[in-house]
């Protein structure tokens, strides 16, 4: 018996030898493509995001109210905390927004109004929503920062049957639960991961790197995906650090970093903490290449560091330093409203706002055909570059690599999105 089951494990080895020396696994699969599906050379069983996420459910047959006398969209973001600039940044380029839409007759001479909600502590969201739909009666929701708060009015709208877009969250899972009534703006942190990691490992080749992230929400997703990139393509990190938000001291991370030969560091954070992290490696000598994921793409970040941030690439969710018409007119009008230039987050906004009231006016006050509308949007070209939506209602298009120079993040050359001045296709 011991023989014959020797004898029979011998022929499956030998059977699956002369498979892959056959060609079986003789090819790594292919992890690029256009727009950051992964593994998009190979050809799935079946690709469930390519076709968009539908409601079967009632409410296009209602006839649209006679008696609004305004439109309103909801809005939700941080008041306090330390995403309170986020959360200021969110609701300036959605009032930009609101602004140029009344300016121009509104919805059929109504005009929008932008109801904000604060979205200060996770449970809390969850009332602060419910009082946007229910209280406010708003045709459509835009928020939060993070998906934490986002996930939590995922569940409510879902329930109340009113579309959602989230223009500051790069949390993969808020597409991908087959929620007809959800949509992102953001890549998410799968394709941001897989544009550090394609960069790091293949354009670089380094053998060593080192990721470091806050013990947030946020930055936990995306180090994971990054982890999780990182050994897709042949290069587990060498370590895998923490630390809280708030660290000031951060001598026992920089010491394990010296000792494991490190050649560069990715880090996911707030730009407070990776810029004092930053200044203690250079402090004592270290000179290891340094990364950050998109919460590093913001101005603040090069002037914590200040010298020290020299040479930093991150990955940024859109290129808002191309020559852009739409994108210059989009600046110049921000800056005269709120005397400083749009980060990420405020063009974001204003894009997603944008896309809010063209489904409104496209499909009129009717909460389902508002969704409708935002589901048969395939490509948008805002002031952030061209959106590409896949069937989750998720944006699939590049993120960029940003370098830090003289103080100011430039586009990596070669890194750089297309884009072009039309709005849509």
């Amino acid at each position: 018996m011991r023989a014959y089951r020797f004898w029979i494990t011998l022929s499956v080895l030998l059977g699956t030898l002369l498979w892959v020396e056959a060609g079986g696994w003789s090819e790594p699969l292919d992890s690029s493509s256009e727009y950051g599906v992964p593994y998009g050379g190979v050809k799935p069983y079946a690709d469930l995001l390519a076709k968009p996420y539908e409601y079967h459910g009632p409410e296009r047959e209602l006839d649209e109210p006679m008696d609004v006398e305004e439109v309103r969209i909801g809005i939700f973001g941080p008041l306090r905390g330390h995403r309170k600039e986020n959360g200021l940044s969110m609701r300036r380029g959605a009032e930009l927004a609101i602004a140029e839409a009344n300016a121009e007759g509104g919805y059929r001479g109504k005009p929008f109004k932008l109801i904000f909600r604060p979205d200060d502590h996770i449970w809390g969201s969850a009332k602060e929503v419910v009082k946007l739909v229910y209280a406010d009666k708003v045709w459509a929701v835009m928020g939060a920062i993070g998906g934490q708060s986002t996930h939590i009015a995922e569940q409510i709208i879902t329930k109340a049957h009113v579309p959602l877009i989230s223009t500051a969250s790069t949390d993969c899972s808020l597409t991908r639960i087959n929620i007809p009534w959800m949509f992102r703006c953001m890549p998410d942190d799968e394709q941001i991961a897989r544009l550090l990691g394609e960069h790091l490992f293949r354009e670089r080749g380094y053998k060593k790197v080192v990721g470091i992230a806050d013990k947030t929400y946020d930055s936990r997703l995306g180090m994971r995906e990054f982890e999780k990139m990182a050994r897709r393509l042949g290069t587990p990190l060498a370590l895998s650090l923490r630390y809280n938000s708030g660290d000031k001291d951060f001598s026992q991370q920089i010491r394990l970093i010296e000792r494991s030969g490190a050649q560069a560091l990715v880090i996911y954070g707030q730009p407070e903490e990776a810029a004092q992290l930053i200044l203690q490696m250079r402090e004592r000598g270290m000179t290891q290449k340094i990364f950050g994921g998109p919460q590093l793409a913001f101005p603040a970040f090069p002037k914590l560091a200040g010298v020290s941030s020299e040479g930093v690439t991150v990955a940024s969710p859109c290129n808002l330093w191309r020559n852009n018409l739409m994108l210059q007119t989009f600046n110049r009008r921000f800056f005269l409203r709120y005397a400083q230039l749009p980060d990420v987050i405020a063009a974001y906004a204003y894009d997603g706002m944008y896309l809010l009231i063209h489904a409104i006016r496209a499909g009129g006050l009717n909460r389902a055909k508002i969704r409708d509308t935002l589901a048969e949007i395939k490509v948008f070209h805002g002031v952030t570059g061209k959106l590409r939506f896949d069937g989750s209602g998720s944006n699939i298009s590049l993120p960029i690599l940003a370098v830090v120079r003289d103080g100011h993040f430039v586009p990596l050359s070669g890194f750089v999105n297309q884009s072009s001045t039309l709005r849509s296709e």
